[in-house]
């Protein structure tokens, strides 16, 4: 959630408008405020869990490793006939559906909750940098992200969600006001584009192609002008459910089939040590085909092998001293199905390009996804012959702006 009191809106002037972006992602919330509650350093995002315990609501990295959260509930907003029957099926997603049924709550009340506590946080923290009476006098504009994909009733399911979260309850200063705004991998493609040294040139075709937690949405744009960076949507957009979870729910199910009855053994905290700990934050933000390590070893927590061996030799991977011995192809089949989807995504936005008479320039990898070594390498292998650039942005500083872009 970023805070921007020199922005503007359609009622108010920009000296007392507050506009408040809400990047809601489906595993984390990309944000400007950087300390949150539950943890002692400086971060970048928070995830997109929430936890009901004794009556109290903890959240984000409040929650233990060890708990049951309630997770993925942006995706719980959509309806199943638009989740393909593969997606219907999906363990991440069942799990989210009973821990509902469980708490006998609706995707939207566990999305207001969240929405909750995620603006008290934001607001406190406003209210320390610029004082009590300054923010209560200023007037609210909230921006939240959605996907490109998100029908209207899923709109209508997030509208209800802030209004149950109290985040458009009356105030002193005035009404506060919401808009929707597509996920913002515009912005840090744009960003790419003004590198220093970016020869970028007039009639250029780019397709944004961001991709994150859940959703990967794609657009492709038309430079009209280079100084200043002017462009404008070429054809339209298009998205799937196919992003980074989907890869994680993939290397679940590798672990699961390895381990056997073993899996059984393993706590929530101890799954979370493995799927967070070791695949998340190390080898899937990493990895590459065809780099020097031949293998990938996963710590496996002793509770899995509580009776039995700490050794398998027998079949491929192996385990030894508890530790699975991934081989590089067996991680890059994790990926394999969600980049079928986005290589889908990418030839269908480049067929309605030439369509409309217009050659794509190049593909601008934006989002969590999107910062995957081995999706800029596999798009740049299956493109480069066909003249289409590949670029991966290295995201904004959060300070800088963009002087003289126009959409």
């Amino acid at each position: 959630m970023q805070h921007n009191p020199d922005s503007d809106d359609d009622n108010g002037s920009i000296e007392d408008t507050v506009v408040i972006g809400i990047d809601f992602g489906t595993t984390g919330q990309i944000n400007l405020i950087t300390a949150w509650p539950g943890t002692g350093r400086d971060e970048g995002k928070v995830p997109t869990e929430l936890l009901y315990k004794n009556g109290e609501v903890l959240w984000g990295y409040e929650i233990p490793p060890d708990a049951k959260s309630a997770r993925w509930f942006k995706l719980l907003l959509l309806r199943d006939e638009d989740l393909s029957a593969e997606l219907r099926k999906s363990e991440y997603i069942q799990h989210g559906r009973d821990m509902l049924s469980e708490m006998g709550k609706s995707a939207i009340d566990v999305t207001a909750d969240y929405l909750r506590m995620l603006s008290q946080h934001t607001l406190e923290t406003i209210r320390k940098s610029r004082g009590e009476s300054v923010v209560d006098a200023l007037r609210f504009h909230i921006v939240i992200t959605v996907p490109a994909i998100w029908k209207d009733y899923a709109r209508q399911s997030m509208k209800e969600a802030v209004q149950k979260a109290g985040l458009l309850k009356p105030r002193a200063a005035g009404p506060t006001t919401l808009a929707f705004s597509p996920e913002p991998g515009g912005r840090a493609a744009l960003a790419t584009l003004c590198e220093p040294g970016r020869k970028t040139e007039k009639d250029d075709v780019f397709i944004i192609c961001d991709a994150g937690g859940g959703t990967v949405d794609l657009i492709s744009y038309k430079i009209d002008s280079t100084g200043p960076i002017a462009m404008h949507e070429a054809v339209e957009g298009s998205g799937d459910l196919c992003g980074g979870i989907f890869i994680d729910e993939a290397f679940e199910k590798l672990c699961k089939s390895r381990l056997g009855n073993r899996w059984n053994n393993l706590s929530t905290a101890g799954i979370r040590e493995i799927i967070t700990g070791e695949w998340e934050t190390a080898i899937k933000p990493q990895y590459k085909p065809k780099a020097r390590k031949s293998e990938y070893i996963v710590r496996i927590p002793a509770e899995a092998f509580r009776h039995s061996s700490l050794d398998d030799l027998s079949k491929e991977p192996i385990i030894k001293n508890g530790r699975v011995h991934f081989t590089g192809k067996h991680i890059q089949g994790t990926f394999t199905d969600s980049f079928s989807r986005i290589d889908r995504l990418i030839d269908d936005q480049v067929d309605m390009a030439t369509g409309a008479g217009l050659n794509t320039t190049g593909i601008i990898l934006v989002g969590g996804l999107g910062a995957s070594p081995y999706l800029y390498m596999h798009l740049k292998k299956k493109y480069t012959a066909a003249g289409i650039d590949v670029l991966q942005s290295t995201g904004i500083n959060p300070q800088g702006d963009l002087n003289g872009v126009k959409i």
